[in-house]
């Protein structure tokens, strides 16, 4: 019997060995390969992960794009608005409209002397637009009033306190 359960476990890995009945990976020993792969080879490793070889390094090939989630160019001008790179206005313009500040305001202004009705159209959209957030923001906001008030509906802690604040503390003697 063993003295730990670590060495218990090593015992029974050991005798697992020897019956055979092991099924995890075993190596060995280890031999380096002289595989030498050229630019532009590709290959898929014992654990199903796709490589590639370049100039002077290898790289994993994975389901994700090699330039991220987002694509984070503007519109006009092709400037980067990513996170890191632009300036803070220009991540708010680009989250809104998909432009970075600078181009935006050109895009409008050039809405507004083509045509006055393409520029209020385009602003009463942005407005509708808006409208529509709000009135996702108030619902959620009265959905979760509703599930506060499930859980303690007689909750008059507020009611009470404006009650007591208003009461006053002096009490009045009748002298007479």
């Amino acid at each position: 019997m063993a003295r730990s359960e670590k060495l218990e476990k090593n015992l029974s890995k050991v005798q697992s060995y020897i019956d055979g009945t092991y099924e995890g990976k075993t190596q060995v020993g280890y031999s380096p390969t002289d595989e030498v792969r050229k630019v532009g080879d590709k290959w898929t490793d014992s654990d199903g992960y796709e490589w590639e070889q370049k100039e002077g390094f290898r790289v994993k090939n994975s389901v994700m794009p090699a330039v991220g989630m987002f694509n984070h160019q503007c519109k006009s001008c092709n400037k980067n608005c990513s996170p890191k790179m632009a300036k803070p206005w220009d991540r708010d313009c680009f989250k809104a409209d998909g432009r970075c500040y600078h181009c935006q305001i050109n895009y409008e202004m050039d809405l507004k002397f083509e045509s006055k009705l393409k520029w209020f159209a385009y602003r009463r959209l942005k407005d509708l637009q808006n409208m529509e957030s709000i009135e996702k923001d108030m619902e959620q906001w009265v959905d979760e009033m509703t599930e506060q008030r499930k859980q303690n509906p007689f909750d008059e802690t507020v009611a009470n306190a404006m009650a007591n604040g208003e009461v006053e503390m002096s009490i009045k003697n009748n002298t007479q």
